[in-house]
């Protein structure tokens, strides 16, 4: 019994020193970490989607090589036909791109710079995406995306937004779809892509673009205001609770969670409500001038294809059909801002992408309205 003891309580001892050793090696490793670390700060990262799918083509086509679903005789037919047509595209890009070398060196000898050239010439069309939530927490790298395409597009090339949201707060999207503003003063032509929602503050944006674009079933709409606000002066009064409001300015503060609402202060709100309707109206006009804005700003919301009727979409299309229409003419360029996160911030970062998930499936007008009592408008 003895013996036995002995050596549990060595094993014990030995488990304690050895678990004590690894934490003190882990602490030991993240404070020198965070010391050498030096935070990196966010950065444009880009995909060329011309050729994607290459190497997977070339994988795909060794694969039927191995396993042949045609006739030999067929197979040498086809490659003898595809051959030619292949003989007969490089002879078409030739003639084009020989075209093309003769036109600028007209435009240069003009004494066109080279600048003004590539301003005619230019094929790219670059790709953002915008998923947005209640805050609009994406604007910070739109407008950096932004910022960078007003440097180097060129006005013969285009902006493809996939937008995604259901809307939220007044002052956020407005900021958001100031950013799409300052392509159109810059002469940038945009596109918006709607695959899912683009509601309220969400059309906000898309409203600004040249053209809109949404697949049969995206809900497109909800042009309204809403604010709501608990109140608990009741309550407070039912138990005796004193609540002192001090503010300088008559309309400083009209409906709170915890003071009396008079009819001066819900009419005031009511009143700071419809003075945002209208700009949303009127942002919506000047982009759409063909809708009619009484019908269509009433905060309900439509299927794409309903949509288009009122005048509110361009075409019912995916924005996966759209851009690989492009592949073929121009270089179809993704943006996106990355940022050096380690294990931790990527585990947060889960997290976060799924709330965000959650909270962009909220469409405004659909069973349970999201409210903020921090955020009065959306």
């Amino acid at each position: 019994m003895n013996e036995y003891l002995e050596q549990y309580w060595s094993f014990y001892h030995a488990a304690v020193l050895i678990f004590l050793f690894a934490g003190l090696s882990l602490v030991l490793k993240l404070i020198f970490f965070k010391r050498k670390r030096r935070k990196k700060e966010p950065h444009l990262s880009f995909k060329h989607w011309n050729n994607r799918f290459d190497s997977d083509f070339e994988r795909l086509e060794k694969e039927l090589h191995f396993s042949p679903y045609l006739p030999k005789e067929a197979t040498k037919l086809l490659k003898k036909a595809r051959k030619k047509e292949e003989k007969a595209e490089k002879s078409k890009d030739k003639e084009e791109s020989a075209k093309t070398v003769s036109t600028i060196r007209e435009k240069l000898k003009g004494g066109l710079k080279t600048v003004d050239v590539l301003k005619d010439h230019s094929n790219c069309v670059y790709v953002l995406t915008f998923i947005g939530n209640v805050m609009a927490s994406e604007v910070e790298q739109l407008r950096d995306q932004i910022s960078f395409l007003l440097q180097v597009a060129q006005p013969a090339d285009e902006i493809v937004i996939r937008l995604t949201s259901p809307g939220g707060a007044v002052p956020q999207y407005g900021l958001a779809s100031s950013q799409l503003e300052r392509l159109k003063q810059a002469g940038l032509r945009s596109v918006v892509c709607v695959d899912t929602v683009a509601a309220s503050g969400g059309y906000m944006m898309a409203a600004v673009a040249d053209k809109i674009i949404a697949a049969p079933f995206a809900i497109i709409g909800s042009i309204g205001v809403v604010a709501g606000i608990p109140n608990f002066h009741r309550v407070l009064q039912k138990n005796e609770v004193d609540y002192h409001l001090f503010t300088a300015g008559k309309y400083k503060r009209t409906v709170t969670p915890f003071t009396e609402v008079t009819d001066e202060g819900k009419q005031k709100l009511q009143d700071d409500i419809a003075a945002i309707h209208e700009a949303f109206k009127t942002l919506i006009k000047n982009g759409r001038p063909d809708v009619d804005i009484e019908d269509i700003s009433t905060g309900e919301y439509w299927l794409a294809s309903q949509a288009k009727e009122k005048g509110l979409v361009d075409e019912i299309m995916t924005s996966d059909d759209y851009l690989s229409a492009k592949l073929d003419t121009c270089e179809v360029i993704e943006i996106t801002t990355e940022t050096e996160q380690n294990r931790i911030e990527k585990l947060i970062e889960g997290g976060t992408s799924l709330f965000k998930q959650w909270t962009s499936s909220k469409i405004p007008g659909v069973g349970e309205e999201l409210e903020d009592v921090r955020q009065r408008f959306r």
